[in-house]
């Protein structure tokens, strides 16, 4: 029988055991102490690593020999866990140096990758050390059964591994990054929110997360919508009406892109018209937009500018096949002056019926300016209600980074409204992008209609509310930002009755 006074004393008086029971307890120290402190732990754990290399070369164990058996179990016990401690340190230190200085050609996700790669055989490196030089087991039969066992694994997990060794591609192929706007074989299209070895993570544009596995990506067609820019280029068609001159209709469809702040100037539009028959005028646009993240939003915007220019023109759009003929439905406006049309476009007449726009429209006086000429500079004091009725008007203000374009004007849009209430100066520069057709109507031609229709006053002055909110007046008046809307609506309410009353005694 063993004795276990003498067994014990004698692994008392053994140093390391008390070596390994130092270990444990500094180990257990130096992760509550130093948690928040990752580089000083790691100092820490280096020192620990150096002390116990000198500890076991001292006390005759050499780590990569075998170990020697001394007669004492619980001395055994303690030399072979020693060990074991010491092959798993060194190998965290050459995970932890290959992990700071192994970066790939500064591409920081492909060098984890490999960081991963090699972390894994470092570790399995080491498990087979421990298993030859701890427990004197022959490696050579391990690797044998391991290669069996690794053969049946991956015919099981066929599947699994195309996944991983397709990550393993796609993240050193890099067809797309993370943020990235893809399509893949055109059924996933989306942002790439994600790419982990076996899968990519891609939100579309429903806002639904499709997880596609690599493998499958690695087969695909994908097209990457943000490389090698964010720019993204889309097409839209248009059919005008027959006996549209082609000229005439791609002039307008030009101002009519021009007015669209989403559409990018460069690379150009570019406007083709692709049959004329006596069915139609056809058309074909294409422009780009930033990131296809904006296309939806440019398209809406787009095909509400051109209508808004069509309208203003007369210009009506091909029927469709079974629907009425251009000319005798709502389009048809060529009857209606070109004043008239305008003023059916702007916001601030919506209330109002045909007839009295129709006399706001004859009131109205017309400006025209070229391409290239300002039509207003910062400090002016706008005393008449302007409406763009053709071309398309660049609204733009100095800021501390610069000129920063704030709107585009196009038909039925207006300004002056402000300094019209207020008598404040405007803070902006207007320059004509296009030749610009203006009509101005006076305080003397508006209060009429003010006077009549309580409720239209109502509406203009809720829908420069609105504007003022969203910061599109040229003349921001002295209104509290954290005021409601009904209260700032309230307070041009005042002002546009002030200005009626004044009209009424001049």
């Amino acid at each position: 029988m063993i004795d276990l006074a003498s067994a014990a004393s004698a692994a008392v008086r053994d140093p390391l055991v008390a070596t390994l029971f130092i270990f444990v307890a500094a180990g257990v120290l130096t992760h509550l102490l130093l948690r928040r402190r990752p580089l000083a732990r790691a100092l820490t754990r280096v020192g620990f690593l150096v002390v116990l290399t000198v500890v076991l070369l001292r006390a005759g164990i050499v780590p990569y020999q075998p170990l020697k058996t001394t007669g004492a179990p619980f001395e055994d016990a303690v030399h072979a866990v020693l060990k074991i401690v010491w092959w798993l340190w060194a190998a965290w230190f050459l995970v932890g140096f290959l992990r700071v200085f192994v970066v790939t050609e500064h591409r920081p996700r492909e060098g984890k990758l490999i960081q991963d790669l090699l972390a894994g055989l470092v570790y399995l490196a080491a498990a087979f050390a421990i298993v030859s030089y701890v427990f004197d087991l022959p490696v050579r039969g391990l690797l044998a059964t391991s290669g069996i066992i690794a053969i049946v694994l991956g015919l099981a997990l066929q599947s699994t591994l195309g996944d991983l060794f397709s990550g393993i591609v796609l993240n050193f192929s890099r067809p797309y990054r993370p943020g990235d706007w893809v399509s893949i074989d055109g059924s996933t299209e989306g942002r790439v929110i994600e790419i982990n070895w076996r899968a990519t993570h891609v939100l579309t544009a429903k806002r639904d997360l499709a997880i596609v596995p690599n493998s499958t990506i690695a087969k695909a067609k994908i097209v990457n919508s943000s490389s090698p820019s964010g720019i993204h280029g889309m097409s839209v068609t248009v059919r005008l009406a027959p006996g549209t001159p082609p000229a005439t209709g791609g002039e307008v469809l030009r101002q009519a892109i021009l007015n669209t702040r989403l559409v990018l100037t460069a690379p150009e539009p570019l406007i083709s018209v692709k049959a004329v028959s006596g069915d139609m005028v056809e058309y074909e646009i294409r422009v780009f937009v930033e990131e296809l993240a904006h296309a939806t939003r440019a398209q809406n915007e787009l095909f509400d500018r051109i209508a808004r220019h069509l309208d203003a023109a007369a210009i009506a759009l091909a029927a469709t096949p079974g629907s009425a003929p251009a000319g005798s439905g709502p389009l048809a406006t060529a009857e209606k002056t070109a004043a008239q049309r305008v003023f059916d476009l702007v916001d601030l007449f919506a209330d109002l019926t045909p007839a009295e726009r129709k006399t706001l429209a004859a009131k109205a006086k017309v400006l025209h300016h070229d391409e290239g000429d300002t039509l207003i500079e910062p400090g002016m004091v706008m005393q008449e209600l302007h409406v763009v009725g053709a071309g398309v008007i660049s609204i733009t203000q100095i800021q501390s980074m610069g000129e920063i374009e704030l709107l585009r004007l196009g038909p039925g849009d207006h300004y002056g409204e402000v300094g019209l209430l207020t008598g404040q100066a405007t803070g902006a520069k207007s320059r004509a992008l296009t030749p610009v057709t203006i009509y101005t109507l006076a305080k003397q031609d508006l209060a009429p209609v003010i006077e009549a229709r309580p409720e239209v006053s109502q509406a203009m002055c809720a829908a420069l509310a609105r504007r003022q909110a969203a910061g599109q007046l040229l003349a921001a008046p002295d209104i509290d930002d954290k005021l409601p809307p009904s209260r700032v609506a309230a307070w041009f309410s005042e002002r546009l009755h002030r200005l009626f009353d004044l009209a009424q005694v001049d």
